[in-house]
């Protein structure tokens, strides 16, 4: 699938980005905002459906997440493709949109979300045979902006508040929703870049912006939403990290390690949660209190995606394929060679225990 002109040119820049490895020079490259515009309207991406092709099992796809028994993989161009088998077989679903596909989130396995570029949030009823938008960037500032002009005149940050919305508004649909995490058929939250973030309490009919409730006053990106239960926590750039212990009515801001960026977070089924990131950024927050703190890796590599396994292990895949494996409560982890190398993007589980990878050329079982 080769593109032409400039999408073409950031396509070749991105595969370049990841192939060299280099994690933060390409969600730089994947993530870069597009010149602000007079008069913001939808880009053509999310007027145009996603290209069906035969190839799209082999497509530059960005995650790869359990619905049921189903495995789902989302990627760019808006390629979305299914396996009822483990991973082995995959065909291609027929999507509204062709933007880049960043993250998706399941309840059960038949109502899922998928976020990505654009600020768009699709919604199925079907397992992921089918999908429809529920929101965008356009929507999404708009709200931003309507929520913090109502502010009162005395609350705290609402001149910043209403400055970091408008910039949105003005900037149009061009940010990307990195991000989405859904508690149940119910509720959801979505995070992305500059510090755009939103919350759904009815399935996605309605997303309301975030952005006064979460302290984050410089409007860093925000790359992992994960929860357990009634918390919430969000990692991003510059090691940004906060916690929410009310279901996300607030959040508190928490104390990182570092001050690297946090790409990747997965809740642990001992109540706490794992974010890793650049150069060996990585943490647990604890189950109780919200203490944080650093985990030792053997390498300072760039985490791009993490997992807690069946069976309680927590996986953490890195740069050029690598993968790291804990066994002992996410103190200590050890280096788990795959059967090939190649620069994946995220991992999942299927339903029979296998291993699968999504990566620039495509989905498949790494065993």
């Amino acid at each position: 699938m080769r593109g032409t002109g400039k999408e073409g040119m950031d396509g070749l820049r991105r595969r370049r980005m990841l192939l060299a490895g280099a994690g933060l020079g390409f969600l730089q490259a994947v993530f870069a905002p597009a010149a602000s515009q007079a008069a913001p309207a939808l880009p053509g991406p999310l007027r145009q459906p996603a290209g069906m092709t035969p190839r799209a099992a082999r497509g530059f796809l960005t995650r790869v997440v359990r619905a049921g028994d189903r495995l789902v993989a989302v990627g760019e161009r808006g390629l979305v493709v299914l396996s009822d088998d483990g991973g082995r077989q995959w065909r291609q679903a027929r999507v509204p949109v062709s933007v880049t596909l960043t993250s998706a989130s399941f309840a059960d396995g038949r109502q899922g979300w998928i976020a990505g570029h654009s600020g768009v949030v699709l919604h199925t009823t079907d397992g992921g045979e089918s999908w429809a938008i529920q929101t965008d960037g356009v929507a999404l500032a708009k709200a931003a902006l309507a929520q913090a002009q109502g502010l009162p005149d005395s609350a705290a940050g609402r001149e910043r508040s209403i400055q970091q919305a408008q910039r949105l508004v003005d900037e149009g649909a061009d940010k990307p929703l990195l991000s989405i995490c859904f508690a149940d058929a119910n509720r959801g939250m979505a995070v992305g870049a500059y510090g755009l973030a939103a919350t759904t309490s009815d399935g996605g009919k309605s997303w309301v912006p975030c952005l006064n409730r979460l302290p984050n006053p410089e409007g860093l990106h925000l790359y992992a939403v994960a929860r357990d239960g009634r918390t919430w926590v969000v990692g991003g750039e510059q090691g940004v990290l906060m916690r929410s212990s009310d279901d996300g009515a607030s959040f508190e801001p928490l104390v990182s390690p570092f001050k690297r960026s946090l790409f990747a977070a997965t809740p642990t089924r001992n109540g706490g949660f794992v974010l890793a990131g650049l150069l060996g950024s990585a943490c647990r927050i604890e189950p109780s209190g919200g203490a944080v703190a650093p985990i030792a890796l053997p390498a300072p590599l760039t985490i791009l995606s993490c997992i807690e396994l069946l069976d309680g292990r927590v996986m953490l895949l890195a740069q050029g394929g690598r993968l790291l494996v804990s066994s002992d409560g996410v103190v200590h982890f050890t280096e788990q060679q795959p059967p090939r190398r190649e620069p994946l993007t995220s991992l999942a589980e299927a339903a029979d225990g296998g291993l699968v990878a999504t990566s620039l050329g495509g989905v498949a079982r790494l065993g």
